[in-house]
């Protein structure tokens, strides 16, 4: 009884030390999710950061690299035509790998239209709708395309393309991803045979849709409204840039079509 008592002590010890002890490996064990959690998202936004021309991080700046895209069917397609149209591509990529012959970099589906998806990490973060075939002009596109480029018609109408929308989720807006589609959808409509690209930017009369436009070289052709069907800017501006690209476009920007 004497030794029990004696060794209560030790007992009540013991068991603050091994209180101490779960506290210490609960705390290790949090600390450990929480490291994870960051270095899970550390790798996410890693392509957010990249070295300016100063030598500086620039912060936000995505490149292709940063994201796969996805030449799909639109969306209102019915569902049985877009599974032949992607067994019709993946069939024809195939092919084209057993005999060794080169693969386009651009393939469209019949239909006229398409959506650009952009990816990361297995995230569909974006969609763009645009139309793939070189639409016939109007004599208000070859008045606005004389006016705003002085390019007549001697030769022929010029071929154009449109973007229909254009959609980043909220939470990767930011990261130029809207500029990259715009060079990714000049690349298509390039291969299509389309001069001139044309859109309607509505932003709700605050303007900084069609500012970031302008930067990206589009112009305001109030001549398109009535064709574009926006009379009177009824659901915005119409604007027109000329379908070009850099030539070293698809060394840079890989479009899945298959």
């Amino acid at each position: 009884h004497h030794s029990l008592l004696c060794s209560l002590p030790i007992m009540r010890e013991i068991a603050s030390i091994l209180a101490l002890l779960s506290i210490l490996q609960a705390a290790a064990a949090l600390n450990l999710f929480v490291r994870q959690h960051a270095v899970k998202k550390a790798r996410l936004f890693s392509t957010c950061l990249r070295m300016g021309s100063d030598g500086n991080i620039d912060e936000g700046v995505w490149t292709h690299a940063d994201i796969k895209w996805r030449l799909r069917p639109p969306p209102e397609m019915p569902r049985l035509e877009k599974i032949k149209i992607k067994a019709a591509s993946k069939a024809i990529h195939a092919e084209l790998v057993i005999k060794g012959e080169p693969i386009p970099p651009i393939l469209c589906p019949k239909g006229g239209r398409a959506e650009l998806e952009g990816f990361k990490n297995g995230k569909k973060i974006a969609k763009f709708g645009l139309t793939t075939n070189r639409g016939p002009s109007a004599p208000p596109i070859d008045e606005t395309v004389l006016e705003l480029y002085g390019v007549d018609q001697q030769f022929g109408s010029p071929g154009i393309g449109a973007i229909i929308y254009m959609f980043v989720e909220p939470e990767f807006r930011g990261f130029g991803i809207g500029s990259l589609a715009l060079e990714a959808i000049a690349a298509i409509q390039t291969v299509q045979g389309c001069d001139f690209t044309v859109l309607v930017a509505d932003d709700d009369g605050s303007g900084k849709l069609i500012k970031w436009y302008e930067d990206a070289e589009y112009k305001i052709a109030p001549k398109l409204q009535d064709v574009l069907g926006s009379s009177g800017s009824e659901f915005g501006v119409t604007m027109i840039r000329p379908t070009s690209v850099r030539a070293d476009i698809f060394a840079r920007c890989q479009i899945k079509w298959w």
